[in-house]
């Protein structure tokens, strides 16, 4: 299996696959981990969800491709209210959690 990244210039990216189910992704001297899984049971992937988003080095990524947005490469692709909602969810999740 190939992973490939397009940007909106059309540049690929491909990812490297480190073993079965994980792939890193560099791009402009950043490493991205992909890891892949497969499940039947919504209550994983719902605790996978949480486990990601509660991993301080994604949280960093998401910001960063906030920030980038005025930049030629962004990190992120699709609708950016939805991204913004994405970000905020995520963080308005973890200050619940921490008060």
């Amino acid at each position: 299996m190939k992973i490939y990244v397009e940007n909106e210039e059309g540049k690929m990216y491909e990812a490297t696959q480190i073993n079965e189910n994980t792939f890193e992704l560099i791009i402009e001297n950043k490493t991205f981990t992909l890891n892949l899984t497969e499940s039947e049971n919504t209550n994983d992937l719902k605790k996978l969800t949480r486990a990601i988003f509660s991993n301080e080095a994604i949280l960093e990524q998401l910001n960063d491709a906030r920030k980038s947005r005025g930049s030629n490469y962004r990190y992120y692709s699709g609708d950016e209210r939805e991204f913004d909602k994405l970000v905020d969810e995520i963080e308005n999740d973890k200050l619940g959690k921490e008060l």
